[in-house]
């Protein structure tokens, strides 16, 4: 306060440091890139790769849409992820002048995508399905990440078409993109113990496979090449304690099966089912869980369908299974060029011009 009384007030001025901001920009900058690069560099050498694209329901909408719209050779292949890794989409359309549509999913029961085109009166197409015994003959319709996309093709809103292709060109550019390297999940790759019956983030499936244009899917070569991952791999398929399937979840299946069947060809479609080979423990469990005769030979019989089985073919067996569900990437071409040409002897809708939805 003043001698008269008055309050004044004390202003404080701070000085602020001149900065050199351009300067400070360019370090920030040299940071980034310095440590992207060295992330970037990381993920390769673990076999990550540039052009990995990332399965999603986005992927699976735009190879639906190519159906929808007819540009497409006739051949559509559902199924879980064994025909999805196990299918080489360059040797099929070698070895028959067409290349199938990929609309297979890791994890998924098909008859849901089956029984869709079968409720379609323009689908006029010949569809391979592929009959993963514990999937193709249970209940469970399959992995959360995939829930709802039998109708996403058509609901999929702009932004969501538009946020898809932009990840699309990311990945063509850098490899470290890849969903199952970010930091959370290689935290859970952490093998720390169990706390009581809580099942830990460890025993979650881990990357499995790698995706190109047209979903062309392959196991990933570092399944290949690292016995820890293969084993990690197995444990989660299993357990594979043999345990019988329920009997009631068969009649469903093979009813829904004859009912899509009938429906697929009243439209002028066909439908052919194929088991990929499985093998170790896994094969051995199948065995046990859902028996041939009871299973795929009743399949067929019901359906009136023709079907390739991999034991039925000498040279589908002797096959590279590394973590016993899924066909390397050398034997997923011999596997591809052997069923193809089954195909070609057996079905002969494949010698004429494609059906195509009018």
């Amino acid at each position: 306060m003043g001698n008269s009384g008055h309050w004044t007030e004390e202003v404080t001025v701070r000085e602020i440091p001149r900065a050199r901001l351009v300067a400070m920009s360019w370090l920030v900058l040299a940071l980034v890139v310095v440590g992207v690069a060295a992330w970037e560099w990381k993920m390769r050498t673990v076999g990550l790769v540039v052009g990995d694209l990332d399965d999603s329901k986005a992927q699976w909408a735009v190879e639906r849409r190519k159906i929808a719209a007819g540009h497409f050779d006739d051949v559509v292949l559902v199924g879980s992820s064994r025909i999805l890794f196990d299918t080489n989409l360059d040797v099929f359309e070698e070895v028959s002048g067409r290349r199938p549509i990929q609309l297979a999913l890791a994890g998924t029961n098909p008859r849901p995508i089956l029984t869709a085109f079968a409720n379609d009166p323009g689908f006029r197409s010949l569809v391979i399905v592929d009959v993963t015994p514990d999937i193709y003959f249970g209940d469970w319709l399959g992995i959360p990440e995939f829930s709802g996309v039998v109708d996403y093709w058509k609901v999929q809103s702009p932004s969501e078409r538009f946020g898809n292709e932009v990840g699309i060109f990311l990945s063509r550019q850098l490899a470290f993109l890849d969903s199952d390297y970010t930091l959370p999940k290689l935290i859970d790759q952490l093998d720390v113990p169990n706390r009581g019956d809580i099942v830990r983030p460890y025993l979650s499936v881990w990357k499995v496979w790698e995706t190109n244009d047209d979903r062309q899917t392959y196991l990933w070569s570092g399944i290949e090449r690292n016995e820890r991952l293969r084993q990690h791999a197995r444990t989660v398929w299993g357990p594979f304690d043999g345990a019988p399937m329920d009997p009631k979840a068969i009649d469903r299946a093979i009813q829904e099966s004859v009912e899509a069947v009938r429906k697929i060809r009243a439209h002028g479609g066909e439908v052919v089912f194929i088991r990929p080979p499985s093998a170790g423990l896994y094969y051995e469990h199948e065995q046990r869980a859902a028996p041939r005769g009871k299973t795929w030979d009743r399949l067929l019989r019901e359906t009136g369908a023709f079907g390739i089985h991999f034991e039925d073919y000498p040279e589908m067996r002797a096959l590279d299974v590394p973590e016993w569900s899924h066909l390397s990437r050398d034997s997923a071409k011999a596997f591809t060029r052997a069923y193809a040409q089954v195909l070609m002897k057996e079905v002969p809708r494949l010698h004429e011009p494609p059906r195509r939805k009018s």
